[in-house]
């Protein structure tokens, strides 16, 4: 609703109208309902007698607004006195289906509240269920780690004491040894002809100086011969030619006998029965896992050998495929994760399920196995590799006594083979003997098509020789000087043997010493590798045991949390049940008294509820005007803190302050900037109002004598609508709700001419009078 005014400029002066010349006067607001004013006072501002006509203007709207109050409360407490005049009396189905409303309900709220006493129990059981499976899982997991690592700890013990006990028993060896060697000597000086020793050391100088000759003929050619094994312990061979392999060249690729002696054959070391001497090596290095291709030329290397054996022995050739070659590969990764180290699969069970697995899965199955090591010094290459190979084969074939010829007897009966070099990376030998043979025999399943593999290194060695080198007469010579040693070394045995028969006891005694150091030595290791041995089991055996009790315990902890969530669910659900079941109760008993009690209302009693009732409602009335009161009151003090503050600065600005800020908060009175513009000049004020709701009032004031552009300031007091929402305490249903006037517009006071004057003798212009009324 929209509505124009004319308001006198008396009015304007008695709602508090403060005019400077050169300075303004702004407000904003701060919050609903109060408002920070910033109020710059210059020498012509407000006097004493205006504060007191704002505050008299601003009691007297007040009071008409409590008057409208008053009258509103009455009118609306005889309105509500006629409507119990016309309310009927209550009968007895009334009352009795009240009770019936009122029992259902009870007993609704009894049902909602059990039903969220069994949830809220029912998720807190759940979740002390769940926490005592993860606190179990928790501690089951510490438990294991713990028990892992004593294992560890004491596997580790275990290795060192291992290692230190067969460090001390080498060393005593070593001793034993010279100790035995120096007593020999001692007895045996004086006791041969010194003719033998330097006929040995004649030898000796002469096969020097030819083999000498030969590797400086070589060395300035590549050569093609074909190396052949020789048995190198002590420094003696067995066989005639060149044993040292220079390049891929030298490799045979048939499998030759080395003749190891028969007191030798039962030596589980194996000596190099070919020499390594590359020269200008340009094959693969090899830094850690092999490829697969490097994988595939060493076993092509390994069967091609393997089967020339066979051949002389009047066997078939063993078949390589496929999917022999790719189980041995994978086989060995195993072997490695699991650090098996130097021991065979089957010494694993979980190593041994796993690579029968792999068998199975290429349509195999395991045979047997044959494992080979050799430490590696500098850098490995494929060519070192193939030469060790040849080493290890002719070991376990020609020096296999140690192990009752197993590993040879392997490579007669196998069907299929397969071969990889394990990366040894895992186990407790694996910074010594970083690189395994692993030789795999299998049987066909015939579940899978084998892809037959042609070995082709025969080919392609033979094919790679070329002539040059030593000379076969100077090969010769270096044979020839080879015998003539051994004639010499020989003959130098005799005359020792000769001698020593005249001390013989002498060393007799000085063997005995030494065997019985030997055995000392052996016994003291055995003791020391038992003793080792039974701290690891008892440490394990402590882990296991600790490792036992802790899962106990945390399943009995488990059960037990579990076993307490139980039983506070059930005293919580019993608990509800109870106060449930009480709840029905009264709520029947309640219905049953009030049912009981139904009756139609006498007129005495229905004169006794209404005058309960309006006077209920009176009461209420009588509050909400008490409150009115009290708003208006402490608005009314606030109003006046404001004048008196005003009232103040002009005192001062009269006692030669030039300008000076005031900042109050006031609750309720807004106010509002004008700002002068040049407009024409007008003795009238028109005032727009919106009264619906919150309000803005646009108050354009115009009032222009000519002079530059001022600013106004007016300070309006807000009067505050009474409004009553909803039905009073016990009010009639369906009767309609009686409210108070409404005061969204405030009163408009006459403007005075004297006002008017007032503001053109100052030459003002006022714009832009913004009013918002709550």
């Amino acid at each position: 609703m929209k509505s124009s005014k004319v308001i006198s400029t008396t009015a304007l002066v008695l709602g508090g109208l403060m005019v400077t010349t050169s300075n303004q006067m702004t407000a904003h607001a701060d919050t609903e309902g109060q408002a920070t004013t910033n109020q710059v006072v210059s020498p012509q501002s407000a006097s004493t007698p205006q504060a007191s006509q704002a505050v008299t203007s601003y009691t007297a709207s007040q009071a008409t607004v409590a008057s409208q109050a008053a009258s509103q409360s009455a009118t609306a407490t005889q309105s509500y006195a006629s409507q119990l005049e016309n309310d009927p009396a209550k009968t007895a189905e009334q009352e009795q289906q009240a009770a019936k409303d009122k029992q259902t309900a009870s007993n609704a709220k009894a049902d909602q509240t059990l039903n969220e006493a069994k949830s809220t129990a029912s998720n807190v059981q759940s979740q002390a269920v769940q926490q005592a499976h993860s606190d179990k899982a928790t501690a089951d997991k510490q438990a294991t780690a713990t028990k892992n690592e004593a294992e560890a700890n004491a596997q580790t013990a275990k290795n060192t004491a291992d290692a230190n006990a067969l460090s001390s028993k080498q060393s005593a060896d070593k001793q034993a040894a010279n100790d035995k060697d120096s007593a020999t000597k001692q007895a045996q000086s004086g006791k041969v002809d010194g003719k033998y020793a330097q006929a040995v050391n004649d030898a000796q100088n002469q096969l020097t100086a030819d083999t000498n000759t030969v590797n400086q003929a070589n060395q300035n050619k590549d050569t093609a011969y074909t190396a052949t094994p020789g048995y190198n312990k002590d420094g003696n061979t067995t066989l005639t030619g060149i044993h040292s392999i220079q390049s891929e060249k030298n490799l045979p690729t048939t499998l030759a006998d080395p003749h190891v002696p028969a007191s030798d054959v039962n030596d589980p070391v194996y000596y190099d029965y070919y020499q390594e001497a590359l020269k200008n090596d340009n094959s693969d290095k090899i830094t850690g896992d092999l490829t697969n291709s490097q994988q595939k030329e060493l076993a092509d290397y390994a069967v091609t050998l393997i089967n020339s054996w066979r051949k002389s022995q009047g066997l078939n050739p063993v078949i390589w495929t496929q999917q022999s070659q790719d189980a041995a590969v994978e086989i060995a990764k195993i072997r490695n994760n699991n650090g098996v180290d130097t021991n065979h699969t089957t010494t694993n069970n979980t190593v041994l399920g796993q690579a029968n697995s792999i068998a199975n899965k290429y349509g195999l199955s395991r045979n047997s196995e044959n494992l080979a090591f050799y430490g590696f010094d500098g850098t490995l290459t494929m060519n070192k590799l193939k030469i060790q190979l040849l080493n290890s084969i002719s070991g376990l074939i020609y020096q296999d006594g140690a192990s009752n010829w197993g590993h040879r007897d392997n490579l007669r009966k196998w069907d299929l083979m397969g071969f990889s070099i394990e990366h040894n990376t895992n186990g407790a030998s694996s910074s010594i003997l970083p690189y395994i043979f692993v030789f795999e025999g299998f049987k066909d399943n015939n579940t899978v098509t084998q892809t037959v593999l042609t070995p082709t290194s025969a080919q392609t060695i033979e094919a790679s020789r070329t002539n040059g080198g030593a000379t076969q007469a100077q090969l010769q010579a270096v044979e020839n000087d080879k015998v003539t040693l051994a004639n010499a070394q020989k003959a130098l045995t005799d005359a020792t043997n000769v001698a020593n028969q005249s001390i013989a006891t002498q060393l007799t005694n000085i063997n005995n010493t030494y065997e019985k150091a030997l055995r000392a030595n052996s016994a003291e290791y055995q003791t020391r590798l038992s003793t080792a041995d039974n701290v690891y089991k008892q440490a394990i055996a402590s882990a296991e045991q600790t490792y036992s009790n802790a899962l106990a315990k945390n399943a009995a902890n488990e059960t037990a949390k579990i076993q307490q969530a139980q039983s506070a669910y059930n005293t919580a659900i019993a608990k509800a049940t109870a106060t449930h079941d009480a709840a029905i109760k009264q709520a029947q008993q309640t219905y049953d008294t009030e049912y009981a009690a139904a009756h139609d209302e006498t007129p005495a009693e229905r004169t006794a509820r209404h005058a309960k009732m309006l006077a209920a409602f009176k009461a209420n009335e009588a509050t909400k005007l008490a409150n009115l009161k009290a708003q208006q009151a402490t608005d009314l003090k606030n109003f006046k803190a404001q004048q008196t503050a005003m009232s103040k600065a002009t005192d001062q600005v009269k006692a030669g302050t030039h300008s000076t800020t005031i900042k109050t908060n006031t609750k309720q009175p807004n106010t509002h900037t004008a700002k002068q513009t040049p407009q024409a000049a007008t003795d009238t004020v028109s005032i727009k109002s919106d009264t619906v709701g919150e309000q803005e009032t646009d108050a354009p004031v115009l009032l222009h004598q000519g002079t530059p552009e001022h600013t106004v300031s007016v300070l309006v007091p807000t009067v505050k609508s009474v409004q009553r929402h909803g039905e009073t305490p016990d009010q009639p249903s369906g009767q309609a709700k009686s409210t108070l006037p409404q005061t969204n517009e405030s009163s408009v006071a006459p403007i005075s001419l004297i006002g008017v004057a007032l503001l053109g003798l100052l030459g003002l212009s006022y714009r832009g009078l913004r009013r918002k009324v709550r």
